[in-house]
């Protein structure tokens, strides 16, 4: 009876309001209400079980194929006012949308020829301190320290976020994985300051001159595939960019996340945040396309980048490939490696703001 009582408790902390009712949702598996479950807790939600185009999922660099004709995406950079809340789930930053105060528009690249708004930000992380990690999307089974997402909705299409996430080519997500370095990247240490602010459910703080596109890596090379949100109702409605390289955090800064809780207040117990990522699904035959030309044997002799993980690869997945290709080939790297195709160092942060 007591442990029924405990499960109550915990679960009536993390409540989703469909049409004036409350349902629980978690990202904790070990929970009712955790991903397993998603598709069972609302109609609404069923795609989380029975959808055949899911995400998160891993990127498997022996399956890329190359798209010469996917342009760089361009992402506006910018500097708006936003609202950082604590939701119980996840950490999220939404745009305000303010009359006469710039937006910020995506283009480019796989979401040609429509124009995307960006709309929200969130942050999924593990429990640092028992070495999880929390990124959603994995390279070559690697799960890297945090992955931050920028969602944004087709405002060619559709009028806003709500009618976008459940329509066709509705939904444009960013992926910016996040691995440990010695400095943190100055927007986000900015936002580490900030969820200090937001340690329990519910509560909110303003951003005041936020730039989103200083979240972002130096590249211009990324990974993209069909998928879905990764949080319910998992609506199959998401175009995924996963960019080739990391932005840094340090491991003191990555733990002041891990501070952030799922409870109103503060409990004799806390109930932090993590885990605070979905787990893999598969890839059901889907392609994942990059505009990484990793078969050219010229680009790869000419790289500079000591840690090219994809040098020698063909793709199984290109049924164009030529003859010469069709062994798959890798060398060695260590799990450092496997993300940096460029070999960008995190810059040299002199100086960190804060909100």
């Amino acid at each position: 009876m007591r442990k029924k009582l405990i499960l109550l408790y915990i679960t009536t902390e993390l409540l989703t309001i469909i049409d004036g009712v409350q349902y629980p949702w978690t990202f904790d598996n070990d929970l009712f209400g955790g991903p397993d479950f998603w598709g069972l807790l609302h109609g609404d939600w069923r795609m989380c079980t029975a959808g055949q185009m899911q995400s998160p999922v891993n990127i498997d660099p022996s399956q890329l194929l190359y798209d010469p004709h996917l342009m760089p995406i361009n992402i506006e950079g910018n500097i708006v006012e936003a609202v950082f809340e604590n939701t119980g789930q996840l950490p999220v930053v939404t745009i305000k949308d303010l009359p006469n105060k710039p937006t910020i528009n995506i283009t480019g690249g796989p979401t040609m020829p429509y124009r995307y708004n960006l709309h929200q930000i969130s942050v999924h992380f593990g429990r640092a301190d028992e070495g999880e990690k929390g990124s959603e999307h994995t390279v070559d089974r690697v799960r890297f320290p945090a992955e931050i997402q920028l969602l944004a909705y087709n405002s060619a299409l559709y009028p806003n976020f709500s009618v976008a996430m459940t329509s066709p080519r509705g939904l444009l997500a960013v992926s910016v994985i996040v691995d440990i370095g010695k400095t943190t990247a100055v927007e986000l240490r900015r936002l580490t300051v900030a969820s200090q602010s937001i340690t329990y459910k519910g509560q909110s703080t303003n951003l005041t001159d936020f730039q989103p596109s200083a979240l972002l890596p130096k590249t211009s090379h990324y990974v993209t595939y069909e998928g879905s949100l990764t949080y319910p109702g998992c609506h199959e409605t998401v175009t995924w960019v996963i960019l080739n390289n990391p932005i840094y955090i340090t491991n003191d800064d990555l733990q002041i996340w891990n501070e952030l809780q799922k409870t109103e207040t503060k409990q004799p117990e806390p109930s932090y945040m993590t885990p605070a990522y979905r787990p893999l699904k598969s890839l059901n035959g889907r392609l994942l396309r990059t505009n990484i030309n990793v078969g050219s044997k010229e680009s790869a002799a000419s790289s500079s980048c000591p840690s090219n993980i994809y040098v020698e690869m063909g793709y199984r997945a290109n049924p164009g490939r030529n003859k010469r290709n069709d062994s798959v080939s890798r060398r060695y790297v260590r799990k450092s490696e496997v993300f940096e195709i460029e070999n960008i160092r995190p810059d040299e942060i002199s100086k960190i703001g804060s909100y």
